[in-house]
């Protein structure tokens, strides 16, 4: 589709496009006076986008922000260049820029956690006598203390830059989805410690609820400082 030609209408003036509001951010007035200048209704971009007009009420007000392609094509439909958008628009560049150290981070991020279940993994087959790590136990210990010492890094990273590092089943553990999801994993440990209590494997049973009360504890200690 030729969004150039889709709105027959005189470029913005370079005063126009300069012109500067105080107390609103530029990326909100750039969006909104290029759609006005052209006597262009919400409804209307958004149909020759084929986007919904809250996506496009979102971008004016800085709620979300187009990606590279919709950037492309609203330069070439409000006959502004990119340059003067995305200088103009800090938020947007604050945005691009976020995005692709997200990109860039999510890879690590994710690799550290499969590190983390695997080494768990062969420490539990080694506990439970499945397989015999022997003299290597010591060093796959200080591969996972590594390993959760950068994801922590990581983690605090994210939480002061709002990168979106955590997935989905994530954000539900750690109680972002509710409190009441935070506790599954815990209550998972002392259920299991109480099936081997029961089962007379009484030094497992009491390891798996101890990890169940002191991760309720903590997650009891967070809500409360919250």
């Amino acid at each position: 589709m030729d969004f150039g030609n889709s709105v027959k209408s005189k470029p913005l003036t370079l005063t126009t496009r300069r012109k500067k509001r105080r107390g609103k951010n530029l990326a909100i007035s750039t969006y909104k006076r290029a759609r006005t200048e052209l006597n262009l209704t919400q409804e209307q971009v958004a149909r020759d986008f084929f986007i919904t007009r809250q996506t496009i009420s979102n971008w004016e007000n800085e709620k979300t922000y187009p990606d590279i392609a919709s950037l492309i094509k609203l330069s070439d439909y409000y006959h502004i260049s990119l340059d003067i958008l995305l200088k103009e628009d800090t938020g947007m560049r604050e945005f691009l820029e976020k995005e692709k150290v997200t990109k860039e981070i999510k890879p690590i991020y994710r690799n550290l956690i499969v590190i983390d279940l695997l080494v768990c993994s062969l420490l539990l087959g080694d506990f439970f006598n499945l397989i015999h790590l022997g003299v290597f136990i010591l060093p796959i210990l200080l591969l996972l203390l590594c390993s959760v010492s950068a994801l922590n890094k990581l983690r605090d990273f994210d939480n002061s830059s709002s990168l979106g590092l955590k997935y989905t089943w994530q954000k539900y553990l750690s109680g972002a989805k509710g409190a009441q999801y935070s506790l599954v994993i815990p209550i998972l440990f002392i259920i299991l410690g109480v099936v081997f209590v029961l089962l007379k494997e009484l030094y497992i049973g009491g390891i798996f609820i101890l990890t169940g009360v002191s991760f309720l504890f903590s997650i009891f200690t967070k809500t409360k400082h919250q």
